[in-house]
């Protein structure tokens, strides 16, 4: 088996992770606006659809701006980018994107051993993020 050792583009990538969030929210915000909390959590099919959207949204937010390196793992984010250090980090000081990147490993891999509160998706969907995340897409990424 041959090895592909192409490496991945930062503006592709970084652009498909960004999309995919932005849809995981719109559909979650979709979700909420068809049928109340009471609604969903009465459903299998729609409690599991929404654990699935809000534990994607979670994990591609974290992606963007990932900051961990190792020996054979080089990662991909816009904390990455230095030519928009300064919007990216005015982005990733907002209060919603910390929440989540604190919580994140807690709730989607139970890595964390902390007893941090799990960001909602009512959180989310009464954030700031969707603004967030079209200050993001008019980036250019080099």
């Amino acid at each position: 088996m041959q090895k592909i050792t192409e490496k991945r583009k930062p503006n592709i990538i970084l652009k498909l992770s960004l999309r995919f969030a932005r849809e995981y929210f719109d559909m979650l915000e979709k979700m909420y606006k068809k049928y109340t909390l009471e609604k969903i959590q009465e459903s299998e099919s729609l409690t599991i659809t929404q654990r699935a959207l809000w534990t994607s949204l979670i994990i591609e937010v974290g992606r963007l701006f990932d900051t961990y390196e190792s020996v054979d793992k080089k990662v991909i984010s816009f904390k990455k980018v230095n030519s928009l250090k300064r919007e990216i980090d005015k982005i990733h000081g907002e209060v919603i994107i910390g929440k989540i990147i604190k919580t994140r490993k807690t709730f989607t891999a139970h890595w964390g051993e902390g007893k941090d509160e799990v960001v909602s998706v009512a959180q989310i969907l009464s954030s700031n993020l969707k603004e967030l995340l079209e200050k993001l897409e008019k980036l250019e990424i080099a």
